[in-house]
């Protein structure tokens, strides 16, 4: 799956992509590829590890070597839910939108680049500034889009 940009509003330097796990549906060192070509400066996992185990060994086995060469970001969310822990959801989203102020290079990855990705993506537009309807529009256009009322309600309260 290719990188997918989200638009940002004008004011923002960052850019922000959205994608499935990396190394599930093309091989892991096609993705760093495609990563050094992007300038990726943060990856946000969205996936526990337990399932990036299961479905990218090879991405699995380079977070816990600590062998990534971008900052990497956990912020887990149960498929079709939320995050467990909804003040370090929040603090994670305000930390992804800050770094898209500050220019970063950032992507956001679930296991299909789906669900929980647009969710993020979706809050995430919402601190910088955008309305739920704008944020929702950008994300469908990029793809993505919350799959579950859980997942559109955190938006809309978020």
């Amino acid at each position: 799956m290719a990188f997918r940009a989200i638009a940002l509003p004008p004011s923002i330097k960052g850019r922000l992509w959205l994608h499935s796990m990396p190394g599930r549906l093309e091989s892991f060192g096609a993705f760093l590829d495609e990563a050094r070509l992007r300038q990726l400066n943060l990856v946000v996992c969205l996936n526990p590890l337990e399932e990036v185990a299961q479905l990218s060994p090879a991405y699995h086995k380079a977070i816990a070597e600590g062998r990534l060469p971008f900052r990497w970001q956990h912020l887990p969310m149960r498929d079709f839910g939320l995050g467990a822990d909804p003040a370090a959801f929040r603090l994670g989203v305000q930390q992804l939108a800050h770094s898209m102020e500050l220019g970063e290079q950032a992507l956001l990855h679930c296991a299909a680049g789906m669900g929980r990705t647009g969710t993020v993506a979706a809050c995430t537009l919402k601190v910088l500034g955008l309305s739920s309807a704008e944020a929702l529009h950008a994300v469908r256009q990029a793809g993505s889009n919350p799959q579950s009322a859980m997942q559109s309600g955190w938006i809309e309260q978020f």
